[in-house]
């Protein structure tokens, strides 16, 4: 039997002085013990270099640090990607943590089922520990094929390095939502994509995060996620009517709840975007057959309804006015 395949796991740092030991720690506890850890330091002012030189001395775990001036999270995984030296790659942000069976769970799946992406389940916490939610990505079997749709957060995933690599899927650098346009063209571009129930990333959530605050269209990745779409769709065997889902799940849960604090310029600049990429690219979206109030029963009543909603709003061109209505 050789020997057990190594996984990259990458890790901005940005400062995390409070957080990071806690995340190496979770590492240092993993069943899957053949793993490098990528740790960039991306221009922080409060300490974190410190904290990860001081840790480095004392620990077992292969790390392999860099530090440089702040260029973002977008840039600093992107350089993380060119430098893994794993047959695979899971992302983990600075100030989350893993149960200890996280990766052996996902590398498993990969393996069984010769994977280039694995998803898996997660849950966000406090600052405290305590459990807020959890999402369970297959939640009707232990393994399923794309899982729970919208899931666009590139933690709680495995990667083939070789995949991300060939294909060229990178994250759009200097943008929000950056990770929308690469968990789009990963799920829908990779061979034999699984998704299992375990759940086993500890999300922790903050005040301030980019789910928290003002969303401006200067930010947001128009051309890219326009280029990702472009290329998924017309990729060789793509499942055309779930990439056609997934899109309408990010058009929805984006202008409906994230664009809550948006000005009226953005909304509209988004409303538009949402509307061409629908005609331009999937224009019997409407007929979709994982749209409805009873279909999709992996995601809660709630979101079914939001994106039925959606689809008769867009349709009847009144997604605009509406969208204006329920934001600032």
């Amino acid at each position: 039997m050789g020997a057990v395949k190594k996984i990259s796991v990458i890790i901005p740092a940005y400062n995390a002085a409070g957080y990071i030991e806690g995340c190496l720690k979770s590492l240092e506890r993993q069943t899957h013990a053949n793993i490098e850890i990528i740790l960039v330091n991306d221009g922080s002012t409060d300490g974190t270099e410190e904290k990860i030189r001081q840790y480095i001395e004392n620990s077992k775990l292969s790390i392999r640090y860099f530090s440089q001036e702040n260029h973002g999270q977008a840039y600093t995984r992107n350089f993380g990607i060119e430098q893994a030296e794993g047959e695979y790659i899971a992302f983990v942000d600075s100030d989350d943590y893993l149960d200890e069976d996280y990766l052996e769970q996902l590398y498993s799946a990969a393996e069984t089922y010769d994977s280039d992406v694995v998803n898996s389940g997660y849950r966000t916490v406090e600052e405290n520990g305590d459990v807020v939610s959890e999402v369970n990505v297959s939640p009707f079997s232990e393994v399923s094929g794309f899982g729970r749709a919208g899931i666009f957060a590139v933690w709680s995933k495995l990667y083939r390095t070789e995949f991300l690599r060939s294909r060229k899927i990178r994250f759009p650098e200097g943008k929000l939502y950056e990770d929308v346009p690469f968990s789009i063209a990963a799920k829908f571009q990779g061979k034999n994509v699984r998704s299992i129930s375990n759940i086993g990333y500890n999300y922790v959530r903050h005040l301030g995060s980019t789910m928290a605050s003002t969303v401006k269209s200067s930010r947001f990745p128009y051309e890219e996620l326009d280029g990702v779409i472009k290329r998924t769709l017309f990729s060789e065997g793509v499942c055309k009517k779930e990439l056609e889902f997934e899109v309408l799940h990010f058009f929805t849960g984006f202008l409906f709840l994230y664009c809550r604090k948006a000005d009226r310029e953005d909304v509209t600049s988004f409303c538009n975007f949402a509307s061409e990429e629908l005609r331009k690219y999937f224009p019997s979206y409407a007929k979709n057959p994982y749209v409805g109030l009873f279909r999709s029963k992996e995601l809660p009543f709630y979101y079914r309804a939001a994106i039925r909603t959606f689809v008769i709003l867009n349709k009847m061109r009144l997604l605009k006015a509406f969208t204006h209505l329920i934001t600032k």
